[in-house]
C-alpha cells in the first residue's frame, strides 16, 4: 500500500489569460538571427497597444500621475475621527505612558 505520494502527476494547467483580448505571451529564443528581439519587451509592447487601444493606458511620465502618486504616498491614512474615536485614542496613549513608567519605576527596585 502507498499513502504518501509516488502516483503520477497531473500535467499543469495552463495559465489563463487575464483579458478576453489578451496578447500572446512570446517565450522562447530566436535562433538564427543576428540580432535577436527580446521577448519580455515584445510582450510589455503587445499589452501597451491593448490598453492604449481600449483607452485604459496611463502615460507613467504624467505630470498628473506624478502628483497622484506623491499624494497618496504622502497622505496619512486613517480618515476622518469622530469625537469619541479621538478621546479614546488619546485615552490608549495616556494609560500606555503611565503602565510603562511604572514598569520603568519597577525595574528600578
Amino acid at each position: 500500500m502507498c499513502f504518501f505520494g509516488g502516483g503520477a502527476k497531473a500535467a499543469p494547467a495552463p495559465k489563463k489569460a487575464e483579458f478576453e483580448d489578451a496578447p500572446p505571451v512570446v517565450t522562447g529564443k530566436q535562433t538564427g538571427v543576428d540580432d535577436p528581439k527580446d521577448t519580455t519587451k515584445a510582450t510589455d509592447k503587445l499589452k501597451m497597444d491593448r490598453k492604449k487601444r481600449e483607452g485604459t493606458y496611463v502615460e507613467p511620465t504624467a505630470d498628473t500621475n506624478l502628483e497622484r502618486t506623491t499624494s497618496l504616498l504622502t497622505r496619512r491614512g486613517g480618515g476622518n475621527k469622530t469625537a469619541q474615536q479621538k478621546a479614546n485614542i488619546a485615552r490608549n496613549k495616556a494609560k500606555a505612558k503611565s503602565l510603562a513608567k511604572a514598569r520603568i519605576k519597577n525595574k528600578a527596585r
